[in-house]
């Protein structure tokens, strides 16, 4: 489909452009002020500029505070609340620090297997807080037509590097109460997202976020392995 659309949109771009060279020769200096051409897309002149940003981050710090859930936990229902501090240099990069606060009860699965075999513990790890800071790459900007309402948009990627504050459930069955350690870890997070513009200070931030960390299989014992942890977040954002 991409290769028979760009087969009848480049001839059409190759004769906008020799049109547009004439144009420019018959409005003199009309032309240099003309910044994009679509007379091949819109030859009744109705699209000015398509990528003229109204909302702009360069030079300005965002404070935003999310809340949603984590999905990674095979035995615990996660719930995140997450403050972040970003600052964009231009239009395109920026740097951000967050601090992500998790609450963990236990999820039918764990429930049912303390039912079934009293006897019988999983290696259970809870991640209760995540902090670090990634640098935010934003490719696109975009506008879609929301109830007849132009929505503006940025969609970014983010990667870095922070600590995860651990807690590894020592107790051998699942009859007993609950004993936990704390263990620090290390992790890479990368994170994608949009950043909606209800206006020139407002905005809401709709995020998936996930850290990659090395631990230990057993607990604090044993070959290290992967794991991930992963957590969606929906909130306010204020640009100052």
């Amino acid at each position: 489909m991409s290769i028979f659309w760009l087969s009848g949109a480049i001839p059409n771009w190759a004769a906008a452009s020799d049109t547009d060279r004439g144009d420019r020769g018959d409005r003199g200096d009309r032309g240099e002020n003309e910044e994009y051409s679509f007379n091949w897309l819109d030859p009744d002149k109705k699209i000015y500029v398509l990528q003229n940003r109204k909302y702009l981050k360069a030079g300005h710090p965002v404070i935003s505070l999310m809340a949603g859930a984590g999905f990674s936990n095979p035995y615990k229902i996660t719930y995140n609340l997450d403050p972040r501090f970003a600052y964009y240099l231009n239009e395109t990069w920026g740097v951000e620090v967050f601090y992500t606060l998790t609450i963990n009860t236990d999820n039918s699965t764990l429930t049912a297997l303390g039912q079934a075999a009293p006897g019988v513990m999983p290696q259970i790890r809870e991640i209760r807080a995540q902090k670090g800071a990634m640098i935010h790459y934003v490719p696109w900007y975009a506008k879609i037509n929301v109830f007849n309402n132009i929505l503006y948009f940025d969609w970014y990627f983010g990667a870095g590097g922070g600590v995860i504050s651990a807690f590894v459930d020592q107790r051998k069955s699942t009859s007993t109460v609950s004993n936990f350690a704390a263990q620090d870890l290390y992790g890479i997070f990368l994170s994608s997202g949009h950043e909606y513009h209800l206006s020139q200070n407002l905005l809401v931030r709709l995020d998936v976020s996930g850290a990659i960390y090395q631990a230990p299989v057993n607990g604090f014992t044993g070959d290290s392995s992967w794991y991930s942890n992963f957590n969606f977040g929906l909130g306010l954002g204020w640009k100052l």
